[in-house]
């Protein structure tokens, strides 16, 4: 946690400090703050409180409660010390968001620390993990906490961070134009990683080309000693790649003149994949424990960043060979009557779902192949055909069954029922089609698998955060009631 003193804070923000009569001698400007808050319930004694205007709730109706839990102070824009009797001190800012990120971006710059950003339409949590069990092995590397990867997120990020650290992996995530740039401008990334450009949040920026715009603003906010690490293979981060002035260095798995490569690529299902990472003329053999071949793009960027940091082949073969998937992303958990929930329920896209489907076509469980897919959210008016398209790749892929949830599930649900699938799809099976179920709830689809379950069966789960698909994963593993909240 970073230790900031009230007089320090108060001076980082551009903010008035008031302390309360009651508490003087108690509270003062050196007085150290012992963390950071923007939810007066999670709140703890001796935190800084940050009174956040967001779309639905208004943190300054929350000070009083946070001043009573113990907070040291409230940053506030609204109303003066009179307002706020309960709080030890105020500190008054124009915006407390602004605020908020001045502190971080203060926090980052004050002392030596080697910060990597990494953005993309999808990976990022996963690439984070990979990138910081890579500096793992030579740094004190701190990682963003949870998808802490927004205007709030990544600068509580910062001041949560440990002084002791050596080096940060922040996420950067993004729903409007400009979000990217004042994450970039905050953290002042060393490296700046692109995964991706994928049609996501469409409903937000309008076309894949808006995306891409966005995106490359991680590229363009970067210093010019920085370093810019992007996916050779895709040719929308290649070209934003290749217009930074800076230093660069690209990965991937086709492009000929990537600089730091994965070959023999070899999928292990559900065990993984195993791989040669080649940097030059150094190469090193990966064995990476996350199922999905689409994981070594996570796991080249990681290396591309520990080879753009110092680190050594032997070392980065190492880093990510350790790493475990995070929960919700990619989870595998095994029932004792031989069920196995493999649990993606984080967030899902279109591409995110197909490389599902692949990963579920490889398998070979003793029991069903199953595909819980919820709904893919924020994708506009592209999203009737998107959810179509992937009813109809898991029918051909020869998934048994195939549960989707959510209102624009229908869609899939409807295309996976006219789509023929092959005949022994994966084993030799006299099937012809999947097997079709839509729900328009998680709590409806847990339900039901929860009592269709067979030993031996497959179930794979994926949806977009708003539907809840971890309400099913629950189920599947006894640790709630189908219906029960997360």
């Amino acid at each position: 946690m970073a230790r900031l003193t009230l007089g320090e804070a108060a001076q980082a923000m551009g903010g008035r400090l008031s302390l309360a009569e009651k508490e003087r001698g108690r509270v003062g400007e050196t007085t150290v703050v012992t963390g950071y808050s923007i939810d007066s319930r999670t709140l703890k004694a001796g935190d800084l409180f940050f009174a956040i205007v967001g779309p639905r709730v208004d943190g300054h109706d929350f000070a009083r409660q946070a001043a009573e839990k113990g907070a040291v102070a409230v940053v506030v824009a609204k109303g003066g010390p009179g307002r706020y009797p309960e709080a030890p001190a105020v500190l008054r800012v124009d915006d407390t968001t602004k605020a908020l990120q001045d502190l971080g971006g203060h926090v980052r710059r004050r002392g030596v620390l080697k910060v990597v950003g990494i953005t993309g339409s999808a990976g990022k949590t996963t690439a984070k993990e990979m990138t910081g069990s890579v500096l793992d092995r030579r740094f004190r590397t701190y990682r963003s906490e949870g998808n802490f990867n927004n205007a709030w997120g990544l600068p509580l990020t910062l001041l949560r961070m440990e002084d002791t650290a050596d080096a940060a992996v922040l996420e950067m995530g993004m729903s409007y134009k400009g979000e990217i740039a004042r994450l970039v401008e905050i953290a002042d990334p060393d490296v700046g990683v692109i995964l991706n450009v994928l049609p996501v949040h469409l409903e937000h920026f309008g076309s894949i080309a808006g995306i891409a715009a966005a995106k490359g603003e991680m590229f363009r906010g970067l210093r010019q000693d920085a370093i810019a690490v992007w996916n050779a293979d895709d040719a929308r981060v290649a070209r934003l790649g290749k217009a930074f002035g800076g230093t660069s260095l690209s990965y991937g798995m086709a492009a000929k003149k990537a600089g730091v490569k994965a070959e023999e690529v070899v999928s292990l299902g559900l065990k993984g994949s195993r791989f040669n990472l080649r940097f030059g003329d150094v190469r090193a053999p990966v064995r990476l424990q996350i199922p999905g071949r689409h994981h070594v793009y996570n796991a080249l960027a990681a290396a591309a960043v520990g080879f753009a940091c110092g680190l050594d082949a032997s070392e980065i073969a190492a880093g990510l060979g350790q790493m475990r998937p995070a929960a919700m992303r990619g989870v595998l958990h095994r029932r004792q009557d031989g069920v196995e929930v493999l649990d993606d329920s984080y967030n899902s896209n279109p591409a995110a779902m197909e490389r599902a489907i692949e990963l579920l076509a490889e398998t070979a469980p003793r029991g069903r192949r199953i595909l819980a897919a919820g709904d893919m959210l924020e994708l506009g008016p592209a999203a009737a055909r998107a959810h179509a398209r992937i009813g109809s790749l898991a029918s051909r892929a020869g998934i048994d069954l195939l549960v989707a949830v959510g209102p624009l599930s229908k869609r899939m649900a409807a295309a996976a029922g006219k789509t023929t699938g092959p005949r022994g799809a994966g084993r030799a099976s006299a099937r012809t089609a999947t097997e079709v179920r839509h729900y328009d709830s998680a709590e409806e689809a847990a339900t039901f698998l929860a009592s269709e379950i067979r030993p031996g069966d497959l179930v794979l789960v994926k949806g977009s955060r708003g539907i809840k698909m971890e309400r099913i994963v629950r189920a599947l593993l006894g640790e709630g009631p189908a219906g029960g909240t997360h």
